[in-house]
Order: C-alpha cells, then sequence, then structure tokens
C-alpha cells in the first residue's frame, strides 16, 4: 500500500490522508520517509483533520499539527494504560489544563461581542477565553431551553471524560477533595466499588467535645457530642464510616481525624483542577455512581435520593461556602481571591466557584428540578455552555424586526446583559448558619476549614429582568479593553412563600478583571432602600450560556452573615419595558417550561425518568419546588400574539374560580 500511496499526485494523497485520525497520522508516517516527510510539518493536512472531526477555531495561523499532537496525548491522558500509574497521570494536569481551555475556546460561536476599542484585538493571554471567540453562526435553538448550541469540541471533551478515572485524576485534585480524601470521605477518591454505590451514606460527621482525647469509644459510637456545649460539627471528631466491611482498624481511624492544611506548593494545582471541574460541571459521579450528562433509570434514582442525604463532597463544599472566614473585604466576599500588593485586581477564586456548584447543584438535584430541560441543559450535561459567545438568543417571532433596531446601548454592550435571566439562590435558616459560624466552643484555627457541615438548606428560584442603563470606560482595577456596563430591572419570586426576599428592584454592573473573567455585581433593592448584593463570575467568559456563579451576602458586608450560594443563567432576550409579574411569567419562563415538558415525545435524555413523583419514590416524594405557585398553560396558548395574553388571564381566574368552587363543595360536604 505504500508503494501505491507514494506514486500518487499530491493532491490526491491529501485528500485521502484527510480521513485519517489523528492517532493513525503518526503511524502512517513511520511506514516510509516519503510519507513521512509528506506529514512532517504538512499544516494544511494537519487542518483538514482537524476540521473533519472538530469544530472550526477563530484563527487561520492556528498550528493544526500540534494541536493533532495534544488532542492525541490528551486522549491517552484520559484513558491510559492499567499499568500506568495515577501517580505518574496527574503530573500531567497542566498539560490537560491548558489543552481542555484551548479547545472550549475554540467552540462554535453564534454572537460575537462587539469590539469596544482597537486594542481589543491584542488582549493579553490571559483574557484570551473572553476576547477571542470562535467565527459565529447562524444557530437557531434546537428548544427554548436549549440555550448554546452542538459542539464538536465539546462532544470530544465529554467522551474522554466519560472515564471516571479521567475525572478523579484531573477534576477533583482541588484542597476540597484532597482533604475529604484525608478524612475519608465517600466520593472524594474517586468512584467507589460496585458493591458500595447502593449502601448508605456515612453517619453525619458529628464535632467532638472536651479535651481531644483519643480514646475509640467516640469512634466507636455515639454522636460524640459533650453535652451539647458546642453548635453543629464545630470540631473535627470524625468517626469512621459504620457501613464499611469489618476490618481491624488503625490508630489514626480510632482516634481523631485532624485535616491537613493547604499545601502552599499546590495552590496553582489546586486551582487548575477546581476550573477544569466548573468547566466540566458540578456532579462527578463518584458518590452515587450516576455517569454525568446520562438519565439512566437506576442511576440518577441513585443520584436523587443520594442528593437528598447530603454528605460526602457536599458536606465539605457546604462547609466553604457558609464559613465567614471565606468572605473578606479584600474578595469583595466574592468568589474571587485576596487582592494584595502583587495583585491589586480581583483574581477568580476557582476552589470557591466549585464549592458553590457543588452546594446549588446539589440542591438543584434533589429537588427534582434536573426533570426540566431548562435545568438539566446546564446543570446536568458535561462542559454545558462553558466558552465564550455559546449563549442563543431568543425571543418571540414578533419581536425579531424590533431586535435589528437595537438601542445604542445595548450595541455597545459586549456582555449581552439585556433580557430574562432565570436565578437559583440557596441559604441556610439563620440559626444552623450562626451555631455553624460562632459555635461556644471554636477549636477550628485560621488555616484550617471547619468541619463538614450538614444542615439542611432552602433553595428558591428567581426571574430576573434586567436591562443597560449606562456604559463607562474600564477603571483602573478592570481589563482596559473592556467597558462597565451598568444594568437595572427587578426580580420575581417563583416561590410564593418567599416574595418579600425576592420580589425586589435590582441594579448592578458587570466587567472584566484583568485576568479576563467576566465579574457580575448585583443589589437588590426593597423599598428603595439596598438590601441584598452578590459576586459572581460567568463560566466561560464573554456570553457563556452556562451563566454567572457566585455568592449572595448583606450589602453593608456584615461579620455576621448571612451569605450563601447563587446562581443565575439568561434565557431570553425579550425587551424590558417594565411589565408586571404575570406579563413576565407569561411570556418568558412558562413557554420555556411548555416547550421542553409537553413538546418532547421522544425524551431524548430520559428526563421524564427524573419525576420526583414516580413510583420508585417509595412515600419519600421530593419536594415539588413550583409547589402550587407556578402552573403551566398549553405552549399553543402561550406562542401566539396579544390576544392570547387574555386567554390566559381568563385561564387564570377560571383556575380561580374552580378553587372556590371547590372550596365550597367542601364546605357543603362538611355541614352536610
Amino acid at each position: 500500500m505504500a508503494a501505491a500511496l507514494t506514486h500518487l499526485p499530491p493532491e490526491i494523497l491529501h485528500a485521502i490522508l484527510g480521513y485519517v485520525d489523528p492517532e493513525d497520522l503518526a503511524r502512517i508516517s513511520l511506514t516510509c520517509r516519503y510519507l513521512s516527510d509528506f506529514i512532517k510539518g504538512n499544516n494544511a493536512l494537519c487542518r483538514a483533520i482537524y476540521l473533519r472531526i472538530m469544530d472550526e477555531p477563530p484563527t487561520k495561523d492556528l498550528d493544526f499539527e500540534q494541536e493533532l499532537h495534544d488532542m492525541v496525548m490528551l486522549k491517552k491522558l484520559c484513558s491510559p494504560r492499567d499499568s500506568t500509574h495515577d501517580r505518574d497521570i496527574r503530573t500531567h494536569l497542566p498539560f490537560v489544563y491548558r489543552t481542555v481551555t484551548r479547545l472550549l475556546n475554540h467552540a462554535t460561536t453564534v454572537t460575537s461581542p462587539p469590539p469596544t476599542s482597537t486594542a481589543s484585538t491584542k488582549a493579553s493571554g490571559a483574557a484570551s477565553s473572553t476576547s477571542s471567540p470562535s467565527q459565529p453562526t447562524t444557530t437557531l435553538r434546537q428548544s427554548r431551553a436549549q440555550t448554546f448550541p452542538v459542539s464538536r469540541n465539546t462532544a470530544f471533551l465529554t467522551r474522554l471524560f466519560d472515564q471516571p478515572r479521567a475525572r478523579a485524576n484531573f477534576l477533583s485534585r482541588s484542597y476540597l477533595y484532597e482533604l475529604g480524601r484525608g478524612l475519608m470521605i465517600d466520593g472524594c477518591d474517586g468512584p467507589l466499588p460496585a458493591h458500595q454505590q447502593h449502601w448508605p451514606r456515612s453517619p453525619p460527621y458529628d464535632g467532638g467535645g472536651g479535651g481531644g482525647s483519643d480514646s475509640g469509644e467516640d469512634a466507636a459510637g455515639g454522636s460524640g457530642h459533650d453535652d451539647g456545649d458546642e453548635g453543629p460539627d464545630s470540631s473535627w471528631a470524625v468517626p469512621p464510616p459504620r457501613h464499611l466491611p469489618q476490618r481491624r482498624r488503625t490508630r489514626s481511624e480510632t482516634g481523631r481525624r485532624v485535616p491537613k492544611p493547604r499545601r502552599a506548593s499546590e495552590a496553582e494545582t489546586y486551582q487548575m483542577s477546581a476550573k477544569l471541574h466548573c468547566l466540566y460541571g458540578w456532579g462527578l459521579g463518584f458518590e452515587d455512581g450516576a455517569t454525568p450528562g446520562k438519565t439512566d433509570a437506576e442511576g440518577r434514582k441513585r443520584a436523587l435520593r443520594r442528593a437528598r442525604q447530603g454528605g460526602g463532597a457536599y458536606s465539605l463544599a457546604c462547609s466553604k461556602v457558609y464559613d465567614l472566614r471565606e468572605y473578606t473585604l479584600r474578595n469583595k466576599w466574592g468568589p474571587f481571591m485576596e487582592a494584595d500588593a502583587d495583585h491589586p485586581g480581583l483574581r477568580v477564586d476557582w476552589e470557591k466557584v466549585e464549592a458553590i456548584l457543588l452546594v446549588l447543584g446539589t440542591n438543584i438535584r434533589s429537588k427534582g428540578l434536573e426533570r426540566f430541560p431548562i435545568f438539566w441543559n446546564l446543570w446536568g450535561m458535561p462542559f454545558a455552555g462553558v466558552w465564550g459567545g455559546s449563549y442563543i438568543p431568543w425571543s418571540r417571532d414578533k419581536e425579531q424586526s424590533k431586535e435589528k433596531e437595537m438601542r445604542e446601548l445595548d450595541r455597545k454592550d459586549p456582555y449581552g446583559v439585556n433580557g430574562s435571566w432565570l436565578r437559583a439562590v440557596s441559604f441556610l435558616d439563620y440559626s444552623d448558619f450562626f451555631s455553624f459560624n460562632f459555635p461556644i466552643v471554636d477549636r477550628a484555627p485560621d488555616n484550617l476549614p471547619r468541619a463538614p457541615l450538614d444542615a439542611s438548606q432552602a433553595t428558591r428560584l428567581i426571574l430576573m429582568r434586567i436591562r443597560v442603563t449606562k456604559i463607562e470606560p474600564a477603571g483602573a482595577l478592570d481589563h482596559p479593553d473592556y467597558p462597565v456596563v451598568h444594568f437595572d430591572g427587578f426580580s420575581r419570586a417563583l416561590d410564593g412563600s418567599w416574595g418579600e426576599n425576592a420580589d425586589s428592584d435590582l441594579r448592578g454592573t458587570v466587567r472584566m478583571t484583568p485576568d479576563g473573567e467576566v465579574r457580575w455585581t448585583s443589589v437588590s433593592i426593597f423599598d428603595g432602600e439596598e438590601r441584598w448584593k452578590s459576586e459572581g463570575v460567568q463560566l466561560g467568559g464573554i456570553r457563556s450560556a452556562r451563566g454567572v456563579v457566585g455568592n449572595w451576602f448583606d450589602k453593608d458586608y456584615n461579620p455576621q452573615g448571612p451569605c450563601g450560594p447563587t446562581a443565575f443563567w439568561k434565557i431570553s432576550d425579550r425587551e424590558f419595558s417594565g411589565e408586571d409579574t404575570q406579563q413576565v411569567l407569561l411570556e418568558d419562563l412558562f413557554p420555556l417550561i411548555a416547550d421542553d415538558t409537553y413538546g418532547r415525545s421522544d425524551d431524548e435524555y430520559g428526563l421524564n425518568g427524573l419525576d420526583p413523583f414516580g413510583s420508585w419514590a417509595d412515600g419519600d416524594a421530593l419536594e415539588d419546588e413550583f409547589g402550587d405557585t407556578l402552573f403551566y398553560i398549553d405552549e399553543e396558548d402561550m406562542l401566539n400574539a396579544d390576544e392570547d395574553e387574555e386567554d390566559a388571564e381568563d385561564y387564570l381566574e377560571d383556575e380561580d374560580e374552580d378553587e372556590d368552587h371547590d372550596e365550597e363543595e367542601d364546605d357543603s360536604d362538611h355541614v352536610a
């Protein structure tokens, strides 16, 4: 065969080799000198192979030969031979980090941020993740809840990290998982063996009391509290998991297990692994055996049950998210590192973002919200919309002509602020929050995290609508090539029981940090007074569909809290015009849910199996997040013009009349 190939014209040989897999190209070059000379340095051939299997990158002068080499190397690292030691594989984390982030930067985009200055094309390498999205394409949403396009780059990465070993080696090397491994917490050291995945979780890690006795009595049983004189989880007296097979205990297991402090030499490793985990998605499937992005019935049922039980890495993440020591003025109480003389601008702390995603993702799953595609597409799928320019715009058909006449402010806004956003907020009961942060006896050293926190939380959904009000040049501590965009708007609770704390006016800013991350700041205003504030970072960069992840807290930075995690993502580009709550719900959220709840007969991902009220629940039904507050209207009634809004209002009135009629019947039956 080599002899026949060597006699072909270069054009035909190029066309043939263009269908070779990247792994085989190197093997072919070893067959003879002619093919070796033809392949080596042939950037055009490598480009043809690359574009056949991957998205077209934004730049034409890319070294495609090196790109293919990196792809092959990445595949080998994510699917190594059994004889390769994991310790050796993990040394390649910096390479994996660079390659994964570069492939995401080169993924398909649908919108291109307008340039803000002539220098924007000369942005520093640190800002390349947001300043150079791939070439935009004309893309429509496959469904209203599918807010980002299909990407061959992310499909490639998803296949690679479908291997549990790859996720364990590269996505769980942050300090949070290192801490969990040291404490032998389930789900922190790779996937559990198959025979353990059906066991109940480890017992709660109760705080130990008293003077630090090392006797085995505490570990063998009991709660570990001394007469209740401490708050929950205030120290690190951790009993070994009682459900493990019986074996002879080591001295460290029968005594007090104390966490090891962070290793300064591993700070960069912690951050790289945490960011990769954030880009991949919140769940790694180690604790419940459920493969991320897949909805096999048994796996998802197990994942739902495990999410409601808590424990594992989730309890460590809660401890980090609700620990007030993590919030300082130097990090703006957000998911950032503390500013210093060497780094006066804010830098994202990806370990904090990782913890926030773990907390919110578990809370969303525990409420069964993954059965709605608007949640599943972003919280259940790996690498979901985590690249710049991935958001697919959408608004009502009758407004398409209006969108062509954009406001001047919207044209100058590179961040895509204007529109409707869906928000999730979690919080602790304040008594639990206070007891956790201010125990009567506080043994937590400043250089160690607090003990795992497994208290119950509330999670609420909020619909926000915001618009651009002002655009200013970058500040001294911002990226010089991107402006500061101011916005205002309002938020409305989707849970009526929380209306007083969620229905508010909003205002805030969006800006670029010096290292190229999009920072969002928002303030909630009640009766003209600022009350709550939030700081967040947009995963993936400018106009990413994945949205913003961060912290909420008191606007005065109250040292006694409260604070907690929050996230929001864009669902619609409808023009803001001061509508009331009912109109916002009817025109933005309900059509989106109706389309994907009733319109997907094939149920591509098997989301119907995630219904928490199925027969498998065995009486322990999950809380319906929407409760009696949300209702569903047929999409045909929702997608038409203004006259159908009157039909929707009539529908609501009919519902109220039916309820009144039912109450009258109940009263009459009672009298009878």
